[in-house]
């Protein structure tokens, strides 16, 4: 009796029909903003704030991308050679490499 009502497409129209609703009714009760012309600059709360200070260290997000794709690489290297310990030396020897590495790099990075 119940199986035309939990077939693939009358979940997903059911689905999209309480989207719209909710989608329309948000629209209705939200509050209306006032259109200054402030409103529409580059900056979102309608401050002019020169292009100097909005600027991003892209040096130093990089630096951490690098960081954070070496400890997962690492991570995933114990995780995986840790539950079969054929070779332990092996896993060890990276993560001890990995970190001297990484030492190195921030102290160089210091000076």
């Amino acid at each position: 009796m119940l199986v035309g009502l939990t077939g693939f497409a009358f979940v997903l129209a059911l689905s999209v029909a309480v989207a719209l609703i909710i989608f329309g009714v948000g629209r209705v009760v939200s509050a209306k903003g006032k259109d200054v012309p402030d409103k529409y600059t580059s900056y979102a709360c309608g401050e002019d704030v020169p292009s100097e200070k909005v600027a991003v260290n892209t040096e130093e997000f990089f630096l951490y991308a690098v960081y954070f794709m070496v400890f997962h690489i690492l991570a995933f290297v114990l995780a995986t050679t840790i539950a079969r310990p054929v070779n332990v030396f092996l896993p060890v020897f990276f993560a001890g490499v990995t970190l001297i590495s990484v030492a190195i790099l921030s102290l160089r990075r210091k000076m």
